[in-house]
């Protein structure tokens, strides 16, 4: 079983890290880390702003998973990712947006709080 956090290189995306790591203690579980920034490159395995020594120094086993090169749209990915690893929670950081930012752009964080098979933590960058 496994906690999976999603990654961005935000604020929000740093936060979901951080508090994936406390879930992941608190259920003694695996953090796995899923790269979700759309403004990665394909060999990126680095995830800036996080700082994976003092996670694993802390006795949890932490693994990032490289970037996926066959699917391309970020709820998928943390969708299909869920579903193989059998992941006990998601937990994604969210920001604020507008009636119409959300009516125009729409959510990959809506679909994965709407279609995931396990419990979505949803966290905001204090």
């Amino acid at each position: 079983m496994a906690v999976l956090a999603c990654y961005t290189n935000t604020a929000e995306g740093r936060a979901a890290v951080d508090r994936a790591f406390i879930e992941s203690c608190r259920l003694d579980d695996e953090l796995v880390i899923i790269n979700i920034d759309t403004h990665r490159s394909p060999a990126d395995s680095v995830i800036p702003g996080i700082d994976l020594d003092g996670y694993n120094a802390g006795g949890r086993k932490v693994t990032v998973l490289p970037p996926a090169e066959t699917v391309h749209d970020a709820a998928d990915l943390v969708l299909q990712t869920q579903q193989d690893l059998d992941a006990t929670l998601i937990v994604l950081g969210l920001r604020r947006r507008s009636r119409v930012g959300k009516l125009i752009l729409g959510s990959h964080a809506q679909r994965i709080l709407i279609e995931a098979d396990c419990p979505v933590l949803a966290v905001k960058a204090v």
